[in-house]
């Protein structure tokens, strides 16, 4: 059985998040600039348009981005950082097991996927669209926010308290899962984000669970979110299928 040890901090593969140091004015071109690729897509998404919802003009823009494709990796890089550093202060403050680490992630996971700003601008990009470098930076970081998942799974295993499943598979599931919460989340819905998150932390645990490790942290579920879904927070939406990850 694996001894439990606290979650070590994820190595830097990366330079330092976009946002750090920033001024309020790139910042709010990142946070309206989020919104729009996360709505509309990178193509559709203009850069006229998004100069004009900031309230400034092209050239200004221009001036602190000097292309979309750039402006799309600072937004990226920013979400992926906050996603990093998020997680892992999640599971740090989780309880000592496996299952309440998991659970803890799973959470933070799809309560942050549920921003339809930023779910849905990581699942409508095309890292293709990005230069090799950026794209490198890219997938180095989104691997690394990965990993994390792949190491609660392979430490739950090995402690017993998960069945034998594939981490890697396991863990691009339960990533895909997070992500697919902005195409359909309302924020005025019937349920909370945190419900929604408690419904699915019950469903994923209680799929790894082994036969002596079947219990589901209490803390994670609300009355509510023992029930079934609404009907209104059903996805009707045609949802794309996330590349397959590299075995």
């Amino acid at each position: 059985m694996r001894t439990m040890a606290a979650p070590a901090p994820p190595e830097e593969t990366s330079p330092a998040a976009p946002g750090n140091g920033v001024s309020p004015r790139l910042r709010r071109i990142r946070e309206v600039a989020r919104a729009h690729f996360g709505e509309r897509g990178y193509d559709a998404a203009s850069m006229r348009e998004i100069a004009s919802a900031v309230g400034i003009k092209i050239s200004t823009l221009y001036f602190h981005c000097a292309t979309k494709e750039q402006l799309l990796f600072d937004v990226l890089q920013e979400i992926e950082q906050d996603w990093v550093q998020g997680l892992h202060a999640q599971v740090a403050a989780a309880g000592p097991t496996w299952t309440e680490r998991l659970a803890a992630a799973v959470s933070f996971h799809v309560e942050t996927g549920a921003d339809r700003g930023v779910g849905m601008t990581l699942i409508k990009t095309d890292v293709r669209v990005l230069t090799e470098e950026h794209r490198r930076q890219h997938l180095a970081l989104r691997n690394l926010y990965e990993k994390q998942f792949r190491d609660l799974i392979v430490g739950g295993i090995e402690a017993g308290e998960f069945r034998q499943v594939d981490p890697k598979l396991t863990a691009f599931a339960i990533v895909g899962i997070g992500l697919t919460v902005g195409y359909w989340f309302q924020p005025d819905g019937p349920l909370t984000r945190q419900e929604v998150a408690a419904h699915y932390v019950d469903l994923i645990l209680h799929s790894l669970a082994s036969g002596s490790f079947a219990t589901v942290p209490e803390s994670g579920l609300s009355e509510s979110s023992q029930a079934p879904l609404p009907r209104e927070h059903a996805s009707s939406a045609s949802v794309a299928a996330p590349q397959e990850p590299k075995r």
